[in-house]
């Protein structure tokens, strides 16, 4: 028996991180015919997240992940400190790392967990705050199997934390909100589950590369946890 019949999983940093910046700045601008050496590429890495910080425009952040052309916008308007080392390098920035599947790395105890809900009949769903079909993503990490159904605020023009993107999760999966469980790393974004009478679970942050923690999920879920996750 398990306490939950379906687990709802936030996506970035929380079952993928990102690729390091550094190195992906440095090609791209040098594919543009700027080489940068990588302490300069880091400089305007610091740079992208100091200006992201400091956009002001309601209409734009509110924007950013309930659509795709929002979504381009916002991230557009982060890069643009990166076309002072290559011109068009923000939005080659964009298209070669913020929305490719190469960029996403799941952690180590994702796929484990994943088939492990998966093999127990447990419903998985996606729920992301994103612009752009992350499936690729999962189906490149060979986890798409393990995935029941992805509902992405962009195409659904509601973004966490709206009780409706959880409700839309919990009926694609044919699930009721009491035995579903949301799993992410967002107090604010993820706990807006509660709202629609799902169980929240936020977990710590954790470096890339390293376990992600989701053993708690097994745990909650009550079902065994896979050697592969290196839980006894």
């Amino acid at each position: 028996m398990t306490s939950f019949s379906a687990v709802l999983f936030d996506n970035g940093d929380t079952l993928f991180h990102k690729r390091d910046r550094t190195p992906v700045i440095a090609s791209l601008a040098a594919q543009l015919g700027h080489p940068v050496d990588p302490q300069r590429a880091r400089e305007a890495w610091l740079a992208v997240k100091a200006h992201k910080h400091a956009i002001t425009d309601e209409e734009l952040v509110y924007g950013r992940n309930r659509s795709s052309d929002g979504h381009r916008r916002y991230y557009g308007e982060c890069y643009a400190p990166l076309d002072e080392l290559a011109p068009g390098l923000a939005a080659s920035f964009y298209a070669g790392f913020k929305t490719s599947a190469e960029s996403m790395v799941p952690y180590p105890d994702t796929a484990p967990t994943l088939s492990a809900l998966h093999d127990a009949g447990v419903a998985v769903g996606i729920v992301s705050n994103t612009g752009w079909n992350i499936r690729e993503g999962y189906v490149r990490a060979g986890l798409d199997p393990y995935i029941d159904a992805y509902v992405l605020s962009y195409e659904h023009g509601i973004a966490k934390p709206e009780q409706a993107i959880f409700t839309i999760a919990c009926a694609e999966l044919e699930t009721e909100p009491a035995q579903t469980l949301m799993v992410g790393n967002n107090g604010v974004a993820d706990s807006g589950a509660a709202a629609a009478g799902c169980t929240c679970l936020v977990l710590p942050k954790a470096e890339p590369g390293s376990s992600r923690g989701l053993a708690a999920v097994l745990r909650l879920v009550g079902i065994g946890q896979p050697s592969a996750l290196g839980v006894s």
